[in-house]
């Protein structure tokens, strides 16, 4: 591996976790909208409900079940593999640095033992990187659960900013 190559792969968890932080940015900014536009009409239904403040309450009272649902649906169906692939992942490491090591200890001679360390060293570089990149998975996860709820915040926000 070169290090383009581990520069990009050292960052990718990073860039995930960036867009997830772009993701929660636009989730407040729309909640804040929706939620003043809401309170706003439940206070003027508390004087005087009209038809239409039912009809939004019913609608917010069906979110708010809904779609945390198909959030954690969404979030669980992704979960599976995932842990899967850190399980395999933390096996393997284990397995790989431990025959590195005890290869390391068996050496005879110091050119051996040089290219052994090498070895046993981009074993461990190999170990972080796929730590690194579970992070970012973890990453992915939330913003994939995330993805439903910014959807229809986002929705709701334009649909309620034009009345």
């Amino acid at each position: 591996m070169n290090r383009e190559e581990l520069r990009d792969q050292l960052l990718a968890p990073v860039l995930k976790w960036t867009r997830l932080g772009r993701q929660t940015n636009q989730l407040m900014t729309a909640s804040s909208a929706v939620i003043s536009y809401r309170s706003r009409r439940l206070l003027r239904a508390l004087v005087r409900p009209r038809q239409a403040d039912w009809t939004e309450l019913t609608l917010m009272t069906r979110e708010k079940m809904e779609v945390p649902l198909e959030s954690a649906a969404v979030m669980v169906s992704i979960m599976a593999p995932a842990a899967q692939r850190c399980w395999t992942h933390a096996g393997q490491s284990m397995l790989a640095c431990t025959s590195d090591t005890l290869s390391l200890a068996g050496s005879r001679s110091p050119a051996e033992f040089s290219e052994r360390q090498a070895a046993l060293c981009t074993t461990l570089i190999n170990a972080t990187v796929g730590w690194l990149q579970l992070w970012g998975t973890a990453a992915e996860i939330a913003g994939q659960g995330l993805a439903p709820v910014l959807r229809q915040v986002q929705s709701n926000a334009e649909r309620l900013g034009k009345r």
